[in-house]
Order: structure tokens, then C-alpha cells, then sequence
């Protein structure tokens, strides 16, 4: 695909994910995870890789060794949808999936903005904290003026103010609603939104304009 956006999503709590799991218990990050595209019987095969001296718990079993690693591999009915399978149910096909902590990390490139919403929104009902923690445009080793938005230089609070505001049109023209009203919805005071609104918006113009943003 040509141009188009990259996107990198974090699920901190992605459900019944053997794969989050194994990173807990393993105390490791996993970034060797091969899925299965097909079912067998309405089962789908996984396998992962981790340290051979960890101690993984999940129902998972030892299929091999490569070097210091041991893989594993699981199975789950076909019909169980896991956050890998949310994302490619919704559009874009997964480009690298890595777990660690018990969460996901998960990247895919998307036609534009609006399929990224509609995968953070998937996942947002499926799962507990998602975050898009990286944003930008271009093909890789192409010349653009892309650059890379990091969700986490924004705090919690910051980040609440700028989607709620987003989500009630409050950036659209006419407004869906002014500054007064989404503080309303927030139940903080205006001079409060507003004041969070600048310094998130400053933290995005400082990321889109010096192409960085500084925690």
C-alpha cells in the first residue's frame, strides 16, 4: 500500500490473550509471535517464543528450542476473537505484534485516519486500556513531512480533555459544542478545559512543527 498511515496501538489488559499471559508470567518481552490465518476444524493454531529458563503458566505447549528460546504453541476456537483479530476484522492487515507486562502492542498500516479510529474504537469496547501511541504518514524511507505523534508526552487528564472535546465536535466548524459546554461534560471548570486543551494542543504543535515532542 502507498502512503497511507502507520499506527502503533498499546492494549494494557487485552483479555484471555495466551500470548499477554506468557509475557507476565515470563517476565520478558515476546516479539516472535506467528499466527495462524486459517482454522482447522474451528481451531486456530499460535505459536511464541520466550527465554527457555522461563516459567510460563498459560495452556500452552513446548513445540521446539531456537538457541535460548523455547517455543510454544496454543490453540483457540475460531469464533473466540482475540485484539489481533479485532484490528484485521476492521480493516488493516497487522504488520508486527509484540507482548509484554501482560499487554499488547500492536502495529498495522491503515488508508487513513478514519480506519484508525475505527480500529481504536473496536478495541476501546472489547478492552480495557487502549492507547494509539504512535501516529504518522508516508512510506517508509520515502521523503514526506510525516512525523511521529506520541500519545504518552500528553498526561492522563490532557489526553481525556482533547478526545472528549474531539468526540463532542467541538474542532468542527460550526462547533458541535463550545468550550463551555464539553467542560460541562467533563464536569470540570472552563477555565480548567481550556487550560488543558492549550498545553495538549502546544505538546501536538511542538511534535508537528520541531518534529518531536518532549515528555
Amino acid at each position: 500500500m502507498n502512503g497511507g498511515v502507520r499506527a502503533r496501538i498499546e492494549i494494557e489488559s487485552p483479555g484471555d490473550c495466551p500470548v499477554a499471559a506468557a509475557s507476565a508470567d515470563a517476565d520478558a518481552r515476546i516479539d516472535r509471535i506467528d499466527r495462524a490465518t486459517g482454522g482447522r476444524d474451528g481451531v486456530v493454531s499460535e505459536e511464541f517464543a520466550v527465554d527457555g529458563d522461563a516459567e510460563v503458566s498459560v495452556d500452552a505447549t513446548p513445540i521446539a528450542s531456537e538457541g535460548d528460546r523455547t517455543v510454544y504453541r496454543f490453540e483457540r476456537e475460531l469464533d473466540e476473537l482475540c485484539a489481533c483479530d479485532l484490528v484485521e476484522h476492521t480493516g488493516p492487515p497487522l504488520a508486527d505484534i509484540s507482548a509484554a507486562d501482560g499487554g499488547l502492542e500492536i502495529s498495522f498500516r491503515a488508508a487513513d485516519v478514519a480506519e484508525v479510529r475505527a480500529v481504536v474504537a473496536a478495541l476501546d469496547d472489547a478492552f480495557d486500556g487502549v492507547h494509539l501511541r504512535t501516529l504518522s504518514r508516508g512510506d517508509d524511507g520515502e521523503e514526506s513531512d510525516a512525523v511521529v505523534v506520541d500519545r504518552s508526552a500528553l498526561t492522563e487528564r490532557q489526553r481525556r480533555v482533547l478526545k472528549r472535546a474531539h468526540e463532542l465536535g467541538y474542532f468542527e466548524y460550526p462547533k458541535g459544542a463550545n468550550a463551555s459546554e464539553v467542560a460541562e461534560d467533563l464536569d470540570i471548570a472552563r477555565s480548567t478545559f481550556t487550560e488543558h486543551l492549550a498545553a495538549a494542543q502546544s505538546k501536538l504543535y511542538d511534535a508537528m512543527l520541531e518534529g518531536g515532542v518532549e515528555p
